[in-house]
């Protein structure tokens, strides 16, 4: 069965637990010493309330699990990391501390601390985590656990360059779990009928550097896309890629809409953007995520590039979501080009937007129905 991420339950407490003392011992501390531990560590469901919780399973078993505490408005404490010994060394600590980092970044927080166990700081120092302290082991007697800490980069910057190519190879996540893939998607369509599986494309390699974006993306089922991201992204290879149009009025109001409840993010609030697709592969083989961008916005919104001033091109790294958004200014009012669009998607076939938000200010992004990268994407341009 493939590895799976999820949000902690209640009732994972007993497992989580069991995870967190066998992954302890395994470091071989005295007998004596575990016992006082197991007595004094144990994960309660008002832990798993308390905290961000993420569970990693194989075949619906927990084998590994993390849970970061909000300190302060831009800290978060990373309280736990453990894998089961028969799960260790297979990239899942550094998957689950990645997506701690992204969830960090996703409720606003710039740094991350820890208190390392004493044989895991060199885990820690590989992924950019510096020593800032320390305390004595009471499991080590005259050993030391580092305090340590990580400063996040922003996750919203400029974008001159983009050059993106197309791999012949099937993606991997797909031919190894076709059977379950199936299976998911017809879940999915019995819940939203209107679900089509069509064609897409995902990021499986890239780079960015000095603002230009290269990468290869590989083409996939809507179907595998979908099980991927219900699964939590159970990688660091993959990444969903797709263009945003933030639209921004006469009167400096982003416009956002409200994608309609027959969608696969029903309810969520976003940019007018979506995944890209075969189509948007241009006569050289290279990705024409600007042309995508531009096809999005008027199949959504009824606008064309006419009607629009291109000004900044920017790029949201969101944890397993990567956006290439630009911003288009309009000679029109919020509320004007709210009505117009309302009316397009009305009278359109999908009729994808349900509404359009107009966001004015950083407290028009505090809906938690606001998609975290259209968040920070809105706080960086109306700063």
């Amino acid at each position: 069965m493939p590895l799976k991420l999820r949000a902690a339950h209640a009732d994972d407490a007993p497992a989580l637990t069991q995870i967190m003392h066998d992954a302890k011992a395994s470091w071989g501390y005295p007998e004596d010493l575990m016992c006082q531990w197991r007595e004094q560590w144990q994960i309660t469901s008002d832990m798993i309330t308390e905290q961000e919780m993420i569970v990693a399973e194989d075949a619906g078993h927990a084998i590994a699990f993390s849970g970061l505490k909000q300190n302060t408005p831009q800290s978060v404490t990373l309280e736990y990391l453990y894998v089961s010994p028969g799960a260790q060394k297979k990239g899942i600590g550094t998957l689950l501390l990645q997506r701690s980092e992204d969830r960090a970044r996703q409720i606003g927080c710039d740094k991350v601390t820890l208190r390392s166990e004493v044989n895991a700081g060199g885990f820690y120092e590989q992924r950019q985590y510096k020593t800032v302290g320390q305390e004595p082991s009471k499991m080590a007697p005259g050993r030391f656990m580092p305090l340590m800490e990580k400063t996040l980069a922003g996750n919203v910057v400029q974008i001159s360059e983009i050059t993106l190519s197309v791999s012949s190879k099937p993606w991997a996540f797909e031919t190894g779990n076709a059977t379950e893939i199936s299976a998911h998607f017809a879940e999915q369509q019995r819940r939203i009928p209107e679900l089509w599986n069509g064609r897409t494309l995902k990021l499986t390699s890239h780079s960015f550097d000095n603002g230009a974006l290269t990468g290869v993306c590989t083409e996939c089922s809507y179907a595998a896309f979908l099980t991927w991201r219900d699964w939590g992204a159970p990688d660091l290879t993959t990444f969903n890629l797709f263009g945003s149009a933030v639209i921004r009025s006469s009167d400096g109001a982003l416009l956002y809409g409200v994608m309609s409840a027959h969608t696969a993010t029903a309810g969520q609030i976003y940019p007018p953007g979506g995944n890209l697709d075969p189509a948007d592969v241009g006569p050289t083989g290279l990705i024409d995520i600007r042309g995508a961008i531009a096809r999005e916005l008027e199949e959504e919104t009824g606008l064309r590039l006419n009607d629009l001033v291109p000004d900044d091109l920017l790029i949201v790294f969101d944890g397993a979501r990567i956006s290439v958004a630009q911003v288009f200014d309009s000679d029109r009012s919020a509320e004007a080009l709210r009505h117009d669009i309302i009316a397009h998607s009305m009278a359109s076939d999908e009729k994808e937007l349900a509404d359009i938000r107009i966001i004015r200010s950083g407290q028009d992004l505090t809906d938690p129905k606001v998609a975290s990268y259209a968040r920070a994407l809105g706080n960086h341009i109306l700063r």
